[in-house]
């Protein structure tokens, strides 16, 4: 029997030059994963049989026909581009096991990716259980299947925060004074509407707002300063009305304060 592969690294890094690493998910999470994504499928296809099976008691048996195999078609194509194009890269299967398709410099997938990877799943599957998947992802060394090398994606391990250790530190060479509070308290929403806002960050962004928020009491103005500087581009984009105001370690502590809510 043949070794899953083993864990491997997958080291990307952001325009604001931080670093991120991956662990490369194995064959036997993906496996079980897996089982768990094809456990669900059959439950759905079984109700769509059943569907077609009572169409076709009533003698409408070109209809019953029509459902089960466009049926079938729409569940084994939907459920996974589906699930992976709006749960960023992850499936019932995956999002159990902690598993997530990204880009493969770390990026969110798009919902082309999710299509691609999927559509290109049928030949992975030839001739049988992902016959030639396996065979391309031990290839290729890279825990990479073909739907995952015509999209440009791969699987990997997630994490609920980055550490910020991983995140290049030293002192600045300048740091200055510390950027002024944003004035007055801040106004948060009610915590199902700040948890709504916070998912629809960049899944990088909010690893690291969660591990910065574990962690600012245990570090100075200047560090704190100086990370904000390091992903103001994110923080831009997260929040451009507190960034553009207050500046980075405003918009950073913003986000921060809703993560611990």
């Amino acid at each position: 029997m043949s070794q899953p592969l083993p864990d491997s690294e997958l080291v990307v890094a952001t325009p604001e030059r931080v670093s991120f690493d991956y662990q490369v998910a194995g064959l036997a999470t993906r496996g079980i994963a897996q089982a768990v994504d094809l456990l669900i499928l059959a439950f759905v296809l079984a109700g769509v049989y059943v569907a077609a099976i009572a169409v076709g008691a009533f003698g409408l048996n070109a209809v019953a026909y029509l459902i089960a195999i466009l049926g079938t078609l729409v569940v084994v194509f939907g459920y996974h581009w589906t699930c992976e194009a709006f749960w960023s890269g992850q499936t019932v299967g995956k999002k159990v096991f902690r598993l997530r398709a990204v880009g493969d410099r770390g990026e969110p997938m798009t919902f082309g990716q999710a299509g691609i990877r999927n559509i290109v799943r049928l030949v992975d599957f030839l001739p049988y259980a992902y016959g030639i998947g396996l065979v391309v992802l031990f290839v290729n060394g890279r825990g990479k299947r073909l739907g995952d090398l015509a999209a440009g994606t791969i699987v990997v391990k997630d994490s609920d925060y980055l550490p910020l250790w991983q995140v290049p530190g030293g002192r600045p060479t300048d740091p200055g004074p510390p950027p002024p509070a944003a004035p007055g308290p801040v106004t948060y929403a009610p915590a199902t509407q700040a948890e709504l806002f916070l998912r629809r960050l960049d899944p990088e962004l909010r690893r690291f707002v969660a591990a910065y928020a574990r962690r600012r009491p245990e570090l100075s103005p200047p560090l704190r300063a100086q990370l904000a500087g390091q992903v103001q581009g994110l923080l831009r984009a997260a929040v451009p009305d507190v960034f553009n105001q207050y500046g980075p370690l405003a918009a950073l502590d913003y986000l921060a304060d809703l993560e611990r809510q």
